[in-house]
């Protein structure tokens, strides 16, 4: 089926296959950074971050990114923060949890939050740098790549200048250490303890304790996805390719199988044809799709996750983190609108075929 040109550029495949999958030795030593300092700092879990990213100390004000004091701190490393008047508002501090998570893309800093609106306030710190910026119920969990840890880059500081004391410090940062992010920016997950796409576990026919569980393993996984196709593909964007590919492997790991009716709640398709408004799935459009190209999409966002279903069926239970490689590349590399199609079945089996052999 022929769609109009907005549709086709939304719905363009936007993974390359020219990013390769690796896992750096800066990386590594990022994991071993973090786990060291969760064991000897004697902090907890906020004021680990606070260590870690200044930005959690200043509050949530529209355009306070662009103050000295948020400038010197967060941009330049510098103590700024300790003179401030006025501070970041958290309910709950306390559970504010961290764990390093060995996932299928490889170890990650993960960080729970039981509090939903510091779960916000940690969107507005993260993603928009402490604006203002209202975040929707629908959204759960992020990923966050390239922040800046000043921790890090304090203790590289330290390390060179023991060996080097003659040395000129801000020589070897810019020719050095500036070049290989990795070695001071890193990627962590950040997780809440609302209900999976705010969707309640009634509707869902479960406990709340259940849902509870599934929604924290199904986020979990989610964003690890995510971690997956940045490495392998060089992106993880808020598209609806790859939120179907991030919600499948959650739904999998977190119930054993993928289950439609599930997914369908989630985009707000559970009525189909009619959408319930305020669900995840408008947050992905970001007025790149209008009004009237608006019902094209949910049929093909339905007809894609009816095709996964079979797909998944055809498969079962994921069995090994090499299958579970293979379903990710094989939805990452087989155009949405394609998986939406007739031929969907077939296509993403031949796929997934392909990549058992090359990765046996």
């Amino acid at each position: 089926m022929k769609y109009n040109q907005e549709l086709e550029s939304y719905l363009q495949n936007k993974f390359s296959l020219e990013a390769i999958a690796t896992i750096t030795s800066e990386e590594n030593f990022s994991i071993r950074f973090w786990e060291d300092y969760l064991l000897s700092s004697g902090k907890n879990g906020f004021q680990i971050l606070q260590d870690f990213y200044p930005q959690l100390y200043f509050p949530v004000q529209t355009e306070i990114n662009k103050t000295e004091h948020y400038i010197n701190a967060v941009l330049k490393g510098k103590d700024s923060y300790e003179t401030l008047q006025e501070n970041i508002q958290l309910n709950d501090k306390e559970c504010v949890t961290i764990k390093v998570y060995d996932s299928v893309a490889g170890a990650i800093p993960v960080i729970s939050i039981n509090d939903c609106e510091d779960f916000s306030t940690f969107v507005q710190c993260f993603l928009h740098k402490n604006n203002p910026v209202p975040v929707p119920q629908s959204m759960g969990a992020f990923l966050a790549n390239g922040i800046n840890n000043w921790a890090r880059i304090h203790d590289l500081k330290e390390k060179w200048t023991r060996n080097n004391p003659f040395g000129n410090w801000n020589t070897e940062f810019s020719q050095n250490i500036l070049p290989h992010p990795e070695m001071y920016k890193d990627k962590i997950i950040v997780l809440s303890a609302k209900p999976y796409s705010n969707v309640p576990a009634d509707k869902l026919g479960l406990s709340g304790a259940e849902w509870r569980a599934y929604s924290y393993t199904i986020r979990l996984e989610h964003e690890c996805t995510h971690l997956y196709t940045l490495k392998k593909y060089g992106k993880a964007s808020n598209n609806l390719h790859d939120e179907l590919i991030a919600d499948y492997i959650g739904i999998c790991k977190a119930f054993g199988k993928y289950n439609k009716e599930w997914m369908l709640a989630f985009m707000g398709l559970e009525d189909y044809p009619q959408y319930r408004k305020g669900a995840r799935l408008e947050n992905y459009l970001n007025n790149q799709v209008s009004e009237e190209n608006f019902q094209d999409i949910t049929h093909i966002i339905r007809s894609a996750i009816e095709t996964i279903a079979h797909f998944d069926n055809e498969l079962g239970t994921i069995q090994s983190d090499r299958d579970q490689m293979a379903r990710i590349e094989t939805l990452c590399e087989t155009d949405i609108i394609d998986i939406a199609s007739g031929r969907g079945g077939y296509m993403l089996m031949t796929k997934y075929n392909e990549k058992e052999i090359t990765m046996g």
